[in-house]
């Protein structure tokens, strides 16, 4: 995987453009280019104890970043099967032992407890984030793969992960 979007939400990773939330900056960013093409994303999560890679998602936000007139860089209803760069060998060596995970995506504001992570476990994700969804929805509709990366809460990224994520830079 060569990535050309490189998407930072925690602020962790040296090349990448650090983003505080999903916004319409996040959205030029990932059309700017034109279609296809790869985005590695880092977000935080809620509920994981050590960083893994996204596999799947959940749209709990009640949105979508799709909304009103249809941009011409790809169809109204993008398809979001497969969108998920989770294969080992497409990874690099650094991040290939990182779980893969499904995440719930929730908008910002929401707050998530003990009570919210059992449900969400019942639907079968493992954790909460943010901004993974809305930017992978935003680059389905570009026709890009996706590298997500999630972050415990309030932790940091090993150097050895910090050093896989550089190669795809």
């Amino acid at each position: 995987m060569s990535a050309k979007k490189l998407i930072d939400f925690t602020g962790q990773a040296k090349g990448f453009q650090k983003h505080d939330r999903f916004d319409d900056n996040v959205v030029n960013e990932l059309r700017k280019d034109g279609a296809g093409g790869e985005v590695v994303v880092i977000d935080y999560a809620i509920g994981l104890s050590e960083p893994a890679i996204v596999s799947d998602h959940l749209n709990l936000t009640g949105s979508s970043p799709l909304c009103g007139p249809n941009d011409p860089i790809g169809e109204r209803f993008p398809v979001v099967n497969d969108i998920y760069v989770c294969d080992n060998a497409k990874l690099p060596k650094g991040l290939q032992s990182l779980k893969k995970i499904v995440v719930a995506g929730l908008k910002d504001g929401v707050k998530t407890g003990e009570k919210e992570l059992e449900l969400i476990k019942s639907m079968g994700a493992e954790a909460f984030c943010k901004n993974v969804v809305h930017t992978m929805i935003v680059a389905a509709h570009a026709k890009k793969k996706v590298l997500a990366i999630v972050v415990p809460e309030g932790k940091t990224l090993s150097p050895d992960i910090l050093a896989a994520i550089a190669e795809l830079n």
